[in-house]
């Protein structure tokens, strides 16, 4: 019964913007306000959360060639870790989208309630973060784990980008100070945070329905 429960969803292409599109179940909930995206929805054993968030001048850091990418991501990665005492890292891996590199990586988190999973992608490209995640918890981990692949593996990205758009402009980078580049790193752990709290939220709705 299980299985067919998460197959008897209803996926749909969702175009996020001219750049970036993705799959996702029926009935889920957009906010757009001033560029900046947040999408939620629920599988049968899951909750997908997306973020887009675009480059800020004299915040976001200087993006010219592969390394620098490299080291983005890494950042990124280091300050979701260091947004719990307890968090737990795994599974990084670089994989490609076309020809856009992003990262993939797991966040496993203990909620007082179970182990928590927070699998992400991270992109950027087309002068934004794209932040693409699948929540679950380890009780739920044979089902959850097809419908995040499922989630995943949708993701598209426009044929004619190239690793070039995954840059940033000097234009958009004038010199700053070096403490106002890490900045960034604090709007991540806010995103961090909104994305746990909405979860627990859709957590005990449906609790509530089921007893």
């Amino acid at each position: 019964m299980i299985p067919v429960l998460s197959h008897a969803q209803t996926w749909d292409t969702f175009k996020i913007d001219s750049a970036v599109s993705v799959k996702l179940p029926k009935g889920f909930t957009k906010t757009d306000t001033d560029k900046k995206y947040s999408l939620v929805a629920r599988t049968s054993f899951g909750t997908i959360l997306f973020f887009k968030t675009p480059d800020i001048p004299l915040v976001t850091p200087d993006i010219e060639k592969d390394r620098h990418l490299k080291s983005f991501y890494d950042g990124y990665i280091k300050s979701v870790k260091s947004s719990s005492s307890d968090a737990l890292i795994t599974g990084e891996e670089d994989k490609l989208i076309g020809e856009l590199k992003v990262k993939d990586f797991t966040l496993q988190i203990d909620t007082g309630g179970g182990i928590l999973f927070r699998d992400f992608r991270i992109l950027h490209a087309n002068s934004a973060t794209y932040i693409f995640e699948f929540l679950y918890q380890n009780i739920h981990k044979e089902y959850a784990i097809p419908e995040r692949d499922k989630f995943f593996n949708s993701i598209e990205v426009n044929e004619n980008l190239s690793r070039s758009d995954q840059y940033t402009s000097q234009a958009l980078n004038p010199e700053k100070p070096d403490n106002t580049k890490y900045l960034i790193w604090g709007i991540i752990v806010v995103l961090l945070a909104v994305g746990l709290t909405i979860f627990l939220i859709l957590r005990k709705k449906g609790q509530r329905r089921n007893s």
